[in-house]
């Protein structure tokens, strides 16, 4: 009887070590699986902020490339041979660029050469609020403060111009070379996913990709074109509104409004900075500045909160924690065009979530309650 109980004891206790063993096993791979991603993360983190020269034109070259191939698709159709369609579809876009930038370039200029005196009258008008006493005096300490403001404000204009001018040629290069290559993966992207299918020897593995691309496809071009026209239509509102009011050049701050949209968040509050600047240069009144600023925010509301959720519907309302988060480092990693691209990119990684089972339900984490 005891060499029984004896028995079920060493039993028992070789149940629980193997189970400690077990459960220090599973604790410790969970841990390397952790680390890994961690790695992981930290590895294409570091890989994208290097080589930003070289996949920023990749990235808005896809992004052109999965938008225009239905269009491309549809000149084939009716007879259009694809490098005549593909051709007529990148002068389209080429078009649409100069178009817009025509239209812009006077008053951008005129605004352009105002700049390093605007942000000096700026300056000063932030000197004078700082430094007023209620007397007019000016003390010693503060005609030093004025002497470091003069040449804080120097530096700043400098700094601006400089680094204006450096980025502008960059961003015009990269866009050229992103239409240029959007022009072969248009001609012959094709023929190398059909190649890339070959490879699949299992017809369902073939079926999934297929069904992901077109996915990504649908996805993305429904999230650009109808954020397009919101945007397109957030700028003529605000843009009349500033003509109304009686702003210098108002179309072209509702262009800027337009394009700092497709930066949820990040991108209107920059503009209501500079609605809020150039309005208080003009009229020379904080009031009009702050009531023009609110002018501006209700329209931004109303678009935000009713209009773009009603027309994108619940499948692209992804949580504004995640679109936050994901803006501010595509901002650090890829400056201003990073916020401007961050969103697609976002909308892209949702559709893979969604359509791959290797992550579970992770895409569930995007989406807003």
């Amino acid at each position: 009887m005891l060499n029984d109980n004896k028995d079920s004891t060493q039993s028992t206790a070789l149940i629980v070590q193997r189970t400690e063993h077990e459960q220090v096993a599973h604790d410790r791979k969970s841990l390397y699986h952790i680390g890994f991603w961690i790695l992981f993360f930290i590895v294409i983190t570091a890989t994208v902020y290097i080589a930003k020269s070289l996949l920023f034109p990749i990235v808005l070259s896809t992004f052109i490339a999965l938008l225009c191939s239905p269009l491309v698709n549809y000149f084939l159709r009716i007879g259009v041979p694809r490098a005549m369609g593909v051709l007529t579809v990148i002068c389209l876009i080429v078009g649409i660029l100069f178009a817009g930038a025509s239209i812009l370039t006077e008053p951008a200029q005129q605004w352009w050469a105002k700049l390093p005196e605007l942000v000096k009258d700026v300056s000063e008008e932030m000197t004078k609020a700082t430094n007023d006493d209620g007397t007019g005096a000016l003390s010693s300490s503060n005609i030093v403060s004025q002497s470091n403001v003069g040449e804080f404000q120097s530096n700043t204009v400098v700094s601006l111009v400089k680094s204006i001018a450096v980025i502008t040629p960059t961003i015009i290069t990269q866009i050229m070379i992103a239409l240029f290559m959007a022009y072969f993966m248009l001609s012959y992207g094709r023929s190398l996913f059909t190649g890339l299918l070959m490879q699949f020897d299992d017809f369902s593995n073939k079926r999934i990709t297929v069904e992901l691309v077109r996915s990504i496809q649908k996805d993305l071009s429904r999230y650009i074109g109808t954020v397009t026209l919101i945007n397109v239509g957030l700028g003529i509102a605000v843009g009349s509104l500033f003509f109304i009011i009686g702003i210098e050049d108002p179309f072209v701050w509702g262009a800027l409004a337009g394009i700092m949209n497709f930066a949820p968040y990040l991108g209107p509050l920059i503009s209501m900075v500079c609605f809020g600047v150039i309005s208080y240069v003009q009229f020379q009144s904080v009031s009009i500045a702050m009531l023009i600023v609110a002018a501006y925010m209700t329209i931004n509301m109303i678009e935000s909160q009713f209009v773009t959720p009603t027309l994108l519907g619940r499948k692209f309302n992804l949580n504004p924690l995640i679109i936050f988060i994901w803006l501010i480092l595509w901002g650090w990693l890829w400056g201003s065009m990073g916020m401007l691209i961050g969103v697609p990119l976002l909308v892209c990684l949702n559709t893979l979530l969604e359509r791959l089972d290797i992550f579970g339900r992770t895409h569930l984490v995007l989406r807003a309650r």
